[in-house]
């Protein structure tokens, strides 16, 4: 049994890369190639596009399999995953809210005899149906709980879940905030190269 990823998914990462990246090279070639700094563009813009396209390629390895006696995965930043089959003692299927709407996308918890978390899918990125079909080829019955809870209820009902980037909001403020630094830093650093003046 294996499944793979919605290609909708893949698809609307070449369409955001396609839309972020035109409109800002043409800006930025605006000003380069006047000042002859054209190359020192494309070669910036070759960089993030070989990245962009290692990214997509990546996403098209993204799988998860049950066969020859295990349960295996990997996702686009993580390396493979592999569980025996015989480690495996609970599969649970919770339906989690999205945010405020009443909106659920359906969650696979595989954990071992102690409740720890082996596996978890999350059905945000995969076809209708998969979760359930990873579930069936599993050596266990699958439990499915019977209302959907939010997020914060799945992470304090079936603790250790949350992946490591999950459940931390100081996580996301950093994140925020390194995003809009190197977004500024980039910034000043364009008009810098180009002769631009920073403060009016």
């Amino acid at each position: 049994m294996r499944i793979v990823p919605r290609r909708s998914l893949l698809v609307s990462g070449l369409v955001s890369i396609v839309v972020v990246l035109v409109p800002i090279s043409g800006v930025v070639y605006w000003f380069a190639i006047p000042r002859g700094q054209g190359s020192w563009v494309a070669l910036a813009q070759a960089v993030v596009i070989a990245a962009a396209l290692g990214v997509l390629f990546r996403q098209l390895t993204v799988d998860a399999v049950v066969a020859e006696g295990e349960l295996r995965g990997r996702g686009i930043f993580s390396p493979m995953l592999r569980v025996p089959l015989e480690r495996i003692a609970r599969v649970d299927l919770v339906h989690v809210y999205i945010g405020q709407s009443t909106e659920t996308v359906p969650q696979l918890l595989v954990r071992d005899a102690d409740g720890r978390r082996l596996f978890r899918l999350r059905g945000t990125f995969w076809h209708p149906g998969d979760l359930e079909k990873i579930a069936a080829a599993l050596p266990v019955p699958l439990t499915v709980a019977p209302e959907p809870m939010t997020i914060d209820e799945f992470f304090d009902g079936y603790p250790g879940s949350a992946y490591w980037f999950e459940n931390r909001p100081w996580l996301v403020a950093a994140l925020v905030t390194l995003v809009i630094a190197a977004a500024v830093a980039l910034a000043i650093g364009i008009m810098t190269l180009f002769g631009m003046p920073i403060m009016a």
